[in-house]
This record gives C-alpha cells, structure tokens and sequence, in this order.
C-alpha cells in the first residue's frame, strides 16, 4: 500500500507557502513540508518519493537524525576500499558542519525548506575548525575564529548530500529534491578571489640566509628550492634523500596528515609523487644536517625533520620577525616563491614545472600561484628599448 501525499498551496508566516500532506493507514493527516512559492517542483517531486514509500518507513517516528548519523559513519569506517584520511574528513564534516546546523530530529520531516533556509544559513555563519596542539604532543580539533571557507562550504554541502544518498539507498524518508540544490553563480560574491600574499624575492633571500639555527636553516632552504607542500616537507625521510645521484634529488614518497599522523606512501594525488633535482649547496646542507643529528623514528623510517606542521609555521614566523620583514600563511609563501622564481628564469618548460611541484595541470599554479618577482628588471627593459632598434 502506497502513502497518500499531496501538495496544497496554504497561508504561512511570510506568505503563501506550497505544503506537502500525507495522511497514514488510520487517516490521520500531517505535514511533510514547506516549500516557497517559486519550489513547486520540489514539492512535488517530494510528495511522489513519499508515495513511493511503505507506510511503516514514512510514520514520523522511525528514524532521527541522530540514529542514521550513527548508521553512517559506522559504514564509512568498515568500508576498506576508503582511506583512513578519507574516514576521518568524512566523520569530521558530519560531527563539525552537518550535525550542529540541523533544525530536525527526524529524517522524513527535514525538507528543502529546512536545508535552503535554516541549514545553509547556519553553514555559512559558523567558523571553521582548526587543530590545536595540547601538551604530550596530543592535537585535538576545536571551532576556529574564522568563517568557514569557499571550498569547505562546498565540501560540507557535497558531504551532505552524500549522506542523503546514504539515507534514501537505505530506504528512509527524506527529501530527495536536495540532492538538485546547487549554489547560485552570485553565492560567493564578495568573497577575496585574488592570489594569497606573496613575499619579495628579497626577503625570501634574507630569510633563508640569515638563519643560524640548523634546523630552521635545512628546513627553509629545502622549501624555497623545492616548493614542496608542507605536508610533503614534513613526511620526508633519509631515505627519501638521494646524494649519490648526479644530481642530488629528492623523492616524495609520503606525507603528513592534518594532525601530524604519518601517512606511508600516501600523497595529496597522483602526480605529487615525484623525484625533485636539487642543487648542490642543498645537497651538502642535507647531509650535514643527517650526519649531525639524531633523527626521529616513525617505524622504520627516520623522518627528516621530525616536527610538526604548527612547529614549521611558528618557526618561519618567528624566523621572519628577527629578520625584521613581514610574513603570511606560514611555509606556503616557499612554494609560491620556488615556482615564480623557475618560471621567471624560464628554466623549465610547462611539462618540466608540472613534474617537480607535482601538479596535474598549469590551471592552479598560473591562477594562484605566480608572481612577478621583478629581479630582472633592468635587463627586462633594456630589451624593451632595443626591440625596435636596427
């Protein structure tokens, strides 16, 4: 036997709304939804799941959302053919940008109204999460104190919807017509779309050569030449290092995740895994820095530099303040640095660039990424004024 559901166009708090009825085996009459005037499409496709559905599985007190939360993420965990990075984002979108915002405790009363008015709103307000350092080197993850980004509100919105999928795969009631909601192209007006800050070739120059202490010093220097990602920078091991190959290079095998955790063979894509040439003076500084310290261990491997993510940014931070030069977004700027630097000398063809920082593409790297360093200016106009001369 099917519900019985259908849509009526009633007078609500702010005007006429479209509301979607079903009456139960007894006869009793309730609300399912409400939708605005310009969703009538969404509530009737709505009311049509609903009748679609046995009359035990749509009855208002079956499933929670709390209870299927629960389902969820215990089948994400057992799922094997996941990563654990990819467990753990999941478990973190549900428990940090999902949960708290829903306005409904069961499934089949949350509609499209609810997620367009009450759920999008919320997620756009809130903060997002950062991971604190606790004493032991424990890290827990806390609210942070700035609004959550583009891309996370559309990665929290993604897993959402990935979660209704869950629920309706699984033949509980809930409003399919949010699967088709999309973010309108004016959304994100307003948001800063330009390029992060970048630092002068001069003061990366500054920075890097004025640091005495051995660490800061082999860290900085391996970033700028590099450009490794940071995650990258800290997973390396020594035997990651080659020095007996002309050149010296360096080989990204794995990686840090977001609460320091050692990920074995495992990188950001496919084509972060990579074998980077280095030069010489970074070759002697390496095996300096090996041969006089004690390395941390992570199994079998001796981690190169062995500190964590927050340790790294505090250190150039602080590195930049005794250099007297102003500094942003922690060890970022040395990617940044590293590529415009390459592609201003025009050392490295698209293809030769893509490899070393490990980039499927030249979309990313050509938006965000460069910046004229301008250390050429006066062989650059010198040119300029004899282009046209015989």
């Amino acid at each position: 036997m099917l519900v019985k559901a259908w849509v009526e166009k009633k007078d609500r708090a702010g005007g006429k709304k479209w509301i979607v009825f079903v009456q139960d085996e007894k006869g009793k009459k309730s609300v399912k939804g409400t939708y605005d005037l310009n969703q009538k499409r969404a509530a009737y496709s709505f009311a049509e799941s609903l009748r679609q559905m046995e009359p035990h599985l749509a009855a208002p007190e079956k499933i929670t959302f709390d209870m299927a939360f629960s389902e969820y993420k215990k089948d994400i965990v057992k799922d094997d053919l996941k990563t654990e990075e990819f467990r753990l984002v999941i478990c973190g979108f549900i428990n940090n940008h999902i949960a708290p915002h829903i306005n409904k405790d069961l499934l089949n009363d949350y509609t499209l109204y609810d997620f367009e008015k009450s759920y999008i709103p919320a997620l756009t307000s809130s903060n997002g999460m950062m991971v604190k350092n606790l004493p032991g080197g424990m890290t827990k993850v806390v609210r942070g104190t700035k609004k959550l980004g583009k891309k996370s509100t559309k990665d929290a919105v993604a897993n959402f919807k990935m979660f209704i999928k869950y629920c309706l795969s699984r033949k509980w009631v809930i409003d399919p017509s949010i699967l088709s909601w999309k973010f309108n192209k004016n959304f994100f007006q307003g948001e800063n779309t330009k390029p992060k800050w970048q630092p002068k070739y001069k003061d990366v120059l500054k920075l890097v050569h004025s640091e005495q202490d051995p660490l800061n010093q082999t860290l900085f220097h391996t970033a700028a030449e590099t450009g490794c990602r940071l995650n990258e920078l800290l997973g390396l091991t020594y035997s990651d290092i080659d020095l007996k190959s002309r050149p010296a290079t360096i080989n990204t095998n794995h990686s840090l995740d977001k609460w320091n955790n050692f990920r074995e063979n495992f990188l950001k894509t496919a084509t972060s895994k990579r074998q980077i040439e280095i030069s010489k003076g970074l070759a002697i500084m390496l095996k300096n820095w090996m041969d006089c310290q004690i390395p941390k261990k992570n199994g079998k491997y001796k981690m190169l530099f062995g500190i964590t993510k927050a340790s790294a940014k505090m250190r150039v931070q602080r590195a930049a303040k005794r250099c007297g030069i102003p500094w942003q977004n922690g060890m970022s700027p040395f990617r940044k640095f590293s590529y415009s630097y390459l592609r201003d000398q025009m050392a490295l063809t698209d293809k030769q660039i893509m490899l070393r920082f490990g980039w499927g593409n030249m979309d990313t790297p050509n938006k965000w990424y460069y910046k004229d360093i301008d250390n050429n200016k006066s062989e650059r106009l010198a040119a300029i004024d004899k282009m046209l001369l015989n």
